[in-house]
């Protein structure tokens, strides 16, 4: 597993699947996807589990956004990490290489 990156979301049904296409279409492979979710009531984990994302459920009265990102860390496979929300995504095929080689760890905290 070369990075694990970790995305919070909540009711991002709208702007999730871009993220996970732009995150195909990265130059970085093998990449495991967590998908953080606080009650969402929409099609968001629908839409991230058709990408192969892994769901880790937060309940949504301990949600805020550091332990959001925190909480998909400690399960990851990878060495190398980065977090993002949902409605973001990348603009350049080499995005993601940048963030998970500035976010090298030996585990997450």
């Amino acid at each position: 597993m070369n990075c694990s990156i970790v995305i919070r979301a909540y009711n991002e049904e709208k702007h999730i699947g871009r993220l996970l296409e732009g995150i195909q279409q990265q130059t970085v492979r093998d990449v495991e996807i967590i998908l953080v979710d606080s009650g969402s009531t929409d099609d968001t984990i629908a839409i991230a589990e058709s990408f192969g994302a892994r769901v880790v459920r937060i309940p949504s009265d301990e949600f805020t956004f550091g332990r959001s990102l925190n909480f998909g860390g400690p399960d990851s496979e990878a060495r190398v990490g980065c977090h993002c929300s949902a409605h973001v995504y990348p603009v350049y095929p080499i995005g993601w290489n940048v963030c998970c080689v500035r976010l090298k760890m030996s585990r997450w905290l």
